[in-house]
């Protein structure tokens, strides 16, 4: 596989680490969670130049110890979560919803990549110590630290606060803080770490060497969020997703098995964890005679079957419970999704000035515009089923006439709407 990770999913959508309020909400009819061999292809480094940037060393990851660097990863996390994702919960860029406003002292550790062209910080990632926060019940809640072997809490981080620049986000810089976190977590003998994930980078962490430790669920801020896990030392598993971190990885060393043994024995006592997401699937013959399901029609419409193909990697279907929030105001997310089952609302405040249905696109106005949400949109009943795209889906089509036509389709979706809205 090379050195291959999606770089611009990571900075679109940084993970958050936000509270979850409603779990078990989520139920998908088709799962992917255990079908390691069968990933969706995220590369994201495949190309000469990228492979290039990363023999070269142009991209160096820093476990950060200076002051003046700790500013400049504030900074960045500054610009995209602040001014970018809106997503700033406390008296800091570094709070999150899991540990703000609570007593508790949190002794954190920010991995980061400089760009050495021009010498700056142009991303970076928070390890927390588990036992930090394993006292507060929306961090236990929000990472699935109870699972954990009690004798594990101690060489566990949790990781929050993924963050890289726009302007960097199709370059190999996700993957340099990724790699430098691996080996910081190896140096200090670590053995697992812990996050919970937006579902438009579930694909990402996947190919990464992340498993899920539980379902899917709302986060107190809208949308949706996936406890994960990485156990550092499961060679064989590594192997198995082609994870370009395997390389770090001592070959002649004794590993510990610790991590390994306990994730062994959790899927023993309770099955293979589902989830909760599934990445869209359709069976042969499903599509109808033209190979196209109306149900995207409006987005797909025109496409070549690579397009389409194109298009729908990676989007995952997700089944909501009446009341989820799909979408939140006021959050700077990228990503679009359409109503495959049921109906949505969309809100302003109270008032329920929309219904969609089945086949209608919703979110793409943010995307478009590359402005903050202003309406929530929320699932109206429990048959509701929607399928979310990242906005990378939109960029990474390869050929031009598939770009213009994709977004000649979303133009074409805003101008039946311009009635409701004049």
């Amino acid at each position: 596989m090379g050195i291959s990770v999606t770089t611009q999913g990571y900075g679109a959508s940084p993970e958050t680490a936000d509270s979850a309020t409603h779990h078990g909400h989520l139920v998908i009819t088709r799962r992917c969670g255990s079908d390691w061999a069968n990933l969706p292809d995220v590369s994201k480094l495949r190309s000469l130049k990228h492979q290039i940037d990363v023999l070269r060393g142009r991209y160096v990851g820093l476990v950060v110890e200076s002051t003046a660097d700790r500013d400049e990863c504030l900074k960045v996390l500054d610009e995209v979560r602040r001014l970018e994702l809106k997503r700033v919960k406390g008296r800091s860029v570094l709070e999150s919803a899991a540990f703000v406003d609570v007593d508790v002292d949190v002794d954190d550790v920010l991995v980061a990549v400089r760009d050495t062209a021009d010498d700056r910080i142009v991303g970076c990632v928070r390890s927390t110590p588990a036992p930090q926060i394993a006292t507060l019940r929306s961090s236990r809640d929000e990472y699935q630290i109870d699972k954990l072997a009690p004798e594990l809490l101690d060489r566990t981080q949790i990781l929050t606060r993924f963050a890289v620049l726009r302007s960097h986000r199709s370059t190999p810089a996700s993957y340099v803080i990724m790699r430098e976190l691996y080996r910081y977590s190896l140096a200090r003998e670590l053995l697992i770490s812990l996050q919970s994930c937006e579902p438009g980078l579930y694909a990402n962490y996947l190919r990464l060497g992340f498993r899920p430790l539980g379902s899917v669920h709302q986060s107190s801020l809208g949308g949706f969020r996936i406890p994960m896990v990485h156990v550092h030392h499961d060679r064989e598993h590594m192997e198995r997703v082609g994870t370009p971190l395997l390389r770090e990885l001592p070959r002649d060393a004794p590993m510990p098995t610790e991590g390994l043994r306990w994730y062994r024995e959790l899927e023993a006592r309770e099955g293979r964890i589902d989830p909760g997401v599934a990445f869209y699937e359709r069976d042969e013959g499903e599509a109808g005679d033209q190979g196209d399901p109306d149900i995207h029609a409006w987005l797909t419409e025109g496409l070549t079957p690579k397009g389409r193909a194109e298009l729908l990697r990676n989007a995952l279907e997700v089944d909501c419970s009446d009341g989820d929030v799909v979408i939140a105001a006021g959050d700077g997310g990228r990503f679009l999704g359409f109503v495959l089952d049921g109906v949505v609302e969309v809100k302003a405040g109270e008032r329920v000035v929309r219904m969609l249905g089945e086949g209608e696109l919703f979110g793409e106005i943010a995307v478009v515009l590359d402005r903050p949400r202003t309406v929530d949109i929320v699932a109206a009943g429990d048959d509701t089923r929607v399928l979310l795209l990242s906005q990378t889906a939109l960029t990474r089509l390869s050929n031009g006439t598939d770009q213009a036509q994709v977004w000649r389709n979303i133009a074409r979706v805003l101008a039946r709407r311009l009635p409701y809205t004049t």
